[in-house]
């Protein structure tokens, strides 16, 4: 059977709704002429009058009617799948975003992103997911994942980042009976024993970098694999830990230590969201990577 131009689609609904040649031009802008061939067209095609005068308008046939259906269900689709990808509604959406995140990123981070879909996009969904640093590109690329967020330096080709906001590290030490501000010299500081955990794999390579170039190196008393472990081996021990600010005081609030600034300088490590580029122009895509940025970028500014 020869394939007719999809515009046919069109000409059936127009010819169902209006019931007359005259008025279904009218709607799609065409001549009558133009309409009439069009249908002469779909009758050879489908071999059936399609619609015929019945009275004053133009009744469809049991052929005509079995069209109509799966136009108006092709239109639909249309409609929803196709035209409508340029828009986004986020009060009725019921997509799930994924968003890769650390350790830490799940336990700061998280409930601050969860809070703004909820207000925005109360029938959404965020799942958070974990993966090692060399899947990341791969599941970007592939949508198993919308977003990557974190200090993750350049993760592949076709990936656009964004900027968020800078950590600082700073020291926690078990605390005083008496909350007061705490430092500590260099010499007492590397002389400690430090708790480090191994999601915070690049804090602690700043850490030691800085104190080899010092002709030092980081005194680990314990190693732990439990990033929530930390609060309390340091409350519960002379060791101490260099941890991000803004752990620090999530920290502080779970255990009985105490903040201090470091004695040596370590660079801020900025934190970005990370995407592929053939999600770039996709709505939700853009609307959610919008508010992730507004959210994290109130709760820690960018100088």
């Amino acid at each position: 059977m020869q394939q007719p131009d999809l515009n046919f689609l069109y000409v059936l609904q127009a010819l169902a709704d209006e019931r007359s040649v005259s008025r279904a031009a009218d709607r799609l802008g065409l001549t009558q002429p133009a309409v009439s061939h069009a249908l002469g067209k779909l009758r050879v095609l489908f071999q059936d009058d399609l619609f015929v005068r019945a009275g004053s308008v133009m009744a469809p046939t049991p052929v005509g009617e079995r069209l109509i259906e799966g136009v108006t269900h092709a239109l639909a689709v249309i409609q929803q799948e196709i035209w409508s990808a340029k828009s986004f509604d986020a009060t009725t959406t019921t997509r799930t975003f994924s968003v890769c995140l650390s350790d830490m990123g799940v336990i700061v981070l998280l409930p601050r992103l969860l809070a703004a879909l909820r207000e925005r996009a109360p029938l959404a969904s965020l799942r958070p997911i974990q993966l090692p640093s060399l899947e990341l590109a791969s599941a970007l690329q592939d949508g198993a994942i919308d977003l990557a967020i974190g200090y993750l330096g350049k993760l592949g080709d076709n990936l656009h980042q964004q900027p968020l906001f800078h950590r600082s590290l700073v020291g926690i030490v078990k605390g005083g009976t008496k909350r007061k501000k705490v430092s500590m010299t260099l010499e007492e500081f590397i002389a400690r024993k430090h708790v480090v955990a191994g999601t915070l794999a690049l804090t602690n390579q700043l850490l030691e970098k800085e104190l080899r170039r010092l002709g030092a190196r980081l005194n680990v008393g314990v190693d732990v694999p439990y990033l929530l472990a930390v609060p309390s081996l340091v409350a519960t021990s002379d060791f101490i830990a260099a941890v991000p600010d803004e752990l620090a005081d999530l920290f502080s609030r779970l255990a009985d230590v105490d903040v201090f600034p470091l004695p040596i300088k370590l660079p801020d490590l900025t934190v970005q969201q990370f995407w592929h580029a053939r999600h770039h122009n996709d709505a939700g895509h853009r609307w959610f990577r919008g508010v992730v940025a507004e959210t994290l970028r109130q709760y820690k500014t960018l100088p």
